[in-house]
């Protein structure tokens, strides 16, 4: 980072006046909060500062937020009780985007502000496909927080696709050419966390018969995706928040710190907050995680999106054939409550053993209203019917009318009707 607030990283140069959302996690004021994309800031007890505080331990002009892109200088005004980041007390320091920091008995997370209205135009962006409006959301989301360097957490149901929406985002930074570290801490033992996750030197442990790079050290350049992160013991997060803090830790055995230049994306399916208020998972490493967070929609918000879906499983199976619009409408017309992963493993099935294969049996899912399945199975064949006709007339909607038997002008308002019409 330079005087001018510039980031460079690989060659790609971020200056871009980011909306910053200042929040009091903890303190009297707890939950007030100020969104600001640029100039100085100032927060204390005194009238007029942009955040006044009224906790009596803060200083009339306790400190000042100098905002540039994805970072911010904390610089403390001379204040009586100090400003304090990681416990020590500091004068001015750049923070990143996520950081926490404390003024008298006052906690303050610095996060950025996403806005979530906007809606993309793709269909397809870095290998996730989608035109519901939940998808595109999420499009036009994720290509506003690439650019940053800002952590990310990904909240949504398992088999949601939290992983592939990790990887895009990764795709879609700076940070693309360098490596994309994947932790997932529900299927990594307890006993060995700690080492895979910072590493070990030869003589740790038992087993460790030779020094080993752990996913911080490997994530150099590039991007650390924590999966499950619910599921990080209580005693690791102190070592993980300073490392995401300070880039800096240590092998398991050795003391000697090490540095590592990465992004963190983590996920889960749980309600982080909601266990950060309970005491089960650290408040300031979930805060230092959700500086930026982004809702991975599940299958059920995004049934338009199936017959893409399923089309884009097929073909990644190594399909011989296009799957034909009947077996498009039969998987619009069932509930996936395992999300696209299960979809997924269904297409699989369908492409190794024929359209005829037998989709398994969901435990606790009864039969739909018969005219919701039949307007969704039609819906899905008109689409996929659509889809597939103008493939095979390049686009021209005079010769795909006259395949079809129907008015040119009825086409237009099928095409209309499903969003196919550009």
């Amino acid at each position: 980072m330079n005087e001018r607030g510039t980031s460079t990283l690989g060659g790609t140069t971020l200056d871009q006046p980011s909306p910053i959302r200042v929040v009091i996690i903890e303190g009297p004021d707890a939950g007030k909060d100020l969104v600001a994309d640029r100039g100085t800031l100032t927060l204390g007890a005194q009238e007029g500062c942009d955040l006044v505080l009224t906790d009596s331990a803060v200083s009339r002009k306790h400190v000042a937020l100098e905002l540039f892109g994805s970072r911010i200088r904390v610089k403390d005004l001379g204040s009586k009780n100090g400003t304090y980041f990681l416990g020590n007390r500091i004068d001015s320091m750049e923070l990143p985007l996520g950081s926490t920091f404390t003024v008298g008995q006052t906690r303050v997370a610095l996060m950025p502000s996403v806005k979530g209205g906007a809606l993309s135009p793709k269909d397809e962006l870095a290998g996730l496909v989608g035109r519901s409006a939940a998808m595109k959301r999420l499009f036009a989301q994720l290509e506003q927080v690439a650019a940053t360097d800002a952590s990310v957490l990904l909240l949504g149901p398992t088999g949601s696709g939290k992983e592939a929406v990790a990887r895009a985002l990764h795709t879609l930074s700076p940070r693309g050419k360098g490596p994309f570290v994947v932790f997932d801490s529900g299927a990594v033992s307890r006993e060995l966390m700690q080492s895979t996750l910072f590493g070990h030197v030869k003589g740790a442990f038992t087993s460790a018969v030779k020094d080993s790079a752990g996913a911080l050290e490997l994530a150099n350049g590039g991007v650390l995706f924590l999966d499950e992160v619910a599921q990080l013991p209580l005693e690791l997060q102190p070592l993980l928040l300073r490392a995401l803090e300070t880039k800096t830790f240590s092998r398991v055995g050795d003391t000697k710190p090490m540095k590592s230049d990465f992004r963190v994306i983590a996920s889960t399916q749980h309600d982080l907050a909601e266990l950060a208020k309970q005491g089960t998972f650290r408040m300031d490493v979930y805060y230092r995680l959700a500086a930026l967070v982004l809702q991975v929609p599940p299958l059920s918000e995004r049934l338009e999106d199936i017959p893409m879906l399923a089309h884009r499983f097929a073909a990644e199976a190594k399909a011989t054939e296009a799957l034909s619009p009947s077996t498009i409408a039969t998987l619009c017309a069932k509930a996936w409550p395992g999300n696209a992963r299960e979809l997924k493993n269904a297409v699989e099935r369908i492409v190794t053993f024929g359209p005829d294969a037998v989709l398994p049996k969901i435990e606790g899912q009864g039969p739909k209203d018969f005219h919701q399945s039949r307007e969704q199975a039609l819906r899905a064949f008109e689409r996929g019917y659509l889809q597939a006709l103008l493939e095979r007339h390049d686009g021209n909607a005079s010769a795909a009318a006259r395949e079809a038997g129907i008015a040119r002008s009825y086409l237009y308002r099928m095409l209309d009707a499903h969003g196919l019409k550009k």
